[in-house]
């Protein structure tokens, strides 16, 4: 406030000095719209003075907490955080008769599956023409037991060839994971820019997505697994059923059939 008074009659002092008049007669000349004008312009030059101070206080906050935020852990990040990998467990088995080396190929790799999973499993046969040899109410069970083993080797070759891939990635996913550890780890100040610490955070989510993708493709796996294992069960209890409900249906007549004559064969029977 003292400082707008000084201002003002620093002004209002100027503008009372005598001026010479333009026809040289001397008149002392004073001017109030001159004076109105200087005021405003003291009054706003003061607004735009304490606007910049606001301002460069908000800056000077701003810098001082872009340094605190810069400012490095005080500890050792690598021997204070480092996590510790377990190692993948790879499948493996003895190979007596050269009859699991493929399987234990696949599974590791998912490369070969079809051959090793020949190899080291039952083979199933064709009934060919012998199928015309089954009895008519025999034969719808004897294709569908037949289809329930061919869903079987189906699903098992989908599963191994799953596993041997996410198995045969393991290395380059943990390659990576050890590289983004490293990365997070670092104290290299290029290490931790906004921008270096957004792209870490945004491949820890690709790799977490991968991952997930991997678990979901395994769990589809399984699942089908054991839809072919409740396709087993239903067609048995199916077959139990259809085995009393024929048995329900016949067995008055078949019985009556096998007793039909029995008492009159007995009373006529003698003794040699």
């Amino acid at each position: 406030m003292k400082k707008r008074i000084i201002a003002v009659t620093c002004i209002a002092a100027l503008c009372s000095a005598p001026v010479l008049a333009i026809l040289g007669v001397g008149d002392i000349v004073y001017d109030p719209t001159n004076f109105e004008e200087a005021v405003k312009q003291l009054l706003q030059m003061e607004q735009q003075y304490v606007q910049l101070v606001q301002t460069y206080q908000m800056v000077s906050n701003q810098y001082q907490q872009m340094i605190w935020m810069a400012r490095q852990v005080p500890v050792n990040m690598v021997s204070r955080y480092r996590a510790l990998a377990t190692p993948w467990h790879f499948s493996s088995a003895t190979n007596t008769y050269g009859t699991t080396g493929g399987w234990v190929a696949g599974i590791n790799s998912g490369v070969g599956v079809s051959n090793g999973y020949a190899t080291a499993t039952q083979p199933l046969g064709d009934y060919g023409a012998a199928l015309g040899n089954i009895p008519a109410d025999q034969l719808d069970r004897v294709k569908t037991s037949y289809a329930t083993v061919e869903l079987t080797d189906g699903a098992n070759l989908g599963a191994i060839e799953t596993l041997g891939r996410i198995r045969g990635n393991a290395a380059a996913i943990e390659a990576a994971i050890q590289n983004l550890e490293n990365d997070s780890l670092s104290s290299d100040p290029a290490m931790n820019t906004e921008i270096a610490v957004l792209n870490k955070i945004n491949a820890a989510g690709v790799i977490n997505v991968r991952n997930t993708q991997d678990s979901n493709k395994l769990l589809a796996a399984l699942a089908e697994e054991q839809l072919i294992e409740a396709k087993r069960k239903r067609d048995a209890e199916a077959q139990a059923i259809n085995i009393h409900i024929r048995f329900m249906a016949d067995a008055k007549a078949i019985m009556a059939a096998q007793a039909q004559g029995a008492s009159a064969a007995m009373l006529a029977w003698r003794m040699p």
